[in-house]
């Protein structure tokens, strides 16, 4: 068996600990790396909903804008927090699925899009005015609310 000094085995329990250390601040840091990687992949894509918005809202109507835009926003979100949702699933409850990972405000955005989606796309009312506006209110709310949430995140 080998004797080690009274030195020597502190240095090797100084190692050890050092050691651990390391291991637990790689860590800390990979996982900060990872947040702020999602963090910053939704932000270009949020800026980018009121831009589709406004483009299909001149090329190709009310209607279009508001449909594509919402599935845009939920095709985004179901991405960005890694959901793997069954293609049979409705946009409610798409947008009910997605709602339960985001904050309150964030949830109460994305279902307010819904409701002013779902008649344009099932055809039942033609968009006013109003929708449009709330629609570009909500979009540009869920945008902030998503930011804020993602901050204390």
């Amino acid at each position: 068996m080998i004797e080690l000094s009274l030195e020597a085995q502190f240095l090797i329990v100084i190692n050890a600990i050092l050691l651990v250390l390391i291991v637990i601040l790689a860590l800390n840091l990979i996982r900060r790396r990872r947040a702020m990687k999602h963090e910053k992949s939704l932000i270009p894509l949020s800026t980018s909903w009121i831009s589709t918005f406004d483009y299909l809202l001149r090329s190709r109507g009310p209607n279009e804008a508001i449909i594509e835009t919402f599935n845009r926003v939920l095709d985004d979100l179901k991405s960005y927090l890694r959901l793997s949702l069954s293609s049979g699933l409705t946009p409610k409850e798409a947008a009910l699925t997605i709602c339960s990972r985001l904050s309150e405000g964030a949830g109460q955005s994305l279902m307010r899009l819904y409701e002013i989606y779902e008649p344009v796309r099932f055809g039942r009312e033609s968009v006013r005015r109003e929708d449009l506006d709330d629609f570009r209110r909500s979009l540009i709310k869920l945008i902030s609310e998503i930011k804020l949430w993602r901050s204390r995140g």
